[in-house]
């Protein structure tokens, strides 16, 4: 059997895994329009409790529900990579155009480090996920 074809790195169901890799292109342009728009909101009482966690949490609760629903690991940890990665580019939207001058709260140099961070949260929260399916199967049955 070769890898590509493994269902707990890609999913069991093909169809369902396209539907989860268009979730993580939106979860990536969902990440890029909310914090590429921070700066105008930044002013508004708890914008960052309410903004900076909104995005991470949902695309682990996403990768969870997908890793329940197809399994497929690499897929449901690249939804909370994606939002990472929408963080990181509004970052360079804000200091390209000095939305904001001089503000780099992550750093590119901590880049890796949160990819890697979201990677492994996105992993985990999959694994959960997919445990959580067999002994619900399990215990149903």
């Amino acid at each position: 059997m070769s890898y590509a074809n493994a269902p707990i790195l890609f999913g069991r169901n093909q169809h369902r895994t396209r539907q989860v890799l268009v979730l993580a292109a939106v979860t990536f342009f969902a990440s890029l329009v909310v914090y590429t728009g921070f700066p105008v909101y930044e002013g508004l009482p708890f914008t960052f409790l309410l903004i900076v966690p909104s995005i991470p949490l949902l695309a682990g609760a996403v990768a969870l529900v997908t890793a329940y629903l197809n399994d497929g690991l690499l897929v449901s940890a690249l939804v909370p990579v994606m939002a990472v990665i929408g963080l990181e580019f509004s970052l360079g939207i804000w200091l390209y155009f000095d939305l904001v001058p001089s503000y780099d709260p992550a750093g590119f140099g901590f880049v890796p480090t949160l990819l890697a961070l979201a990677f492994g949260i996105g992993v985990s929260v999959a694994a959960v996920g997919a445990t959580t399916r067999r002994v619900v199967t399990y215990i149903s049955s």
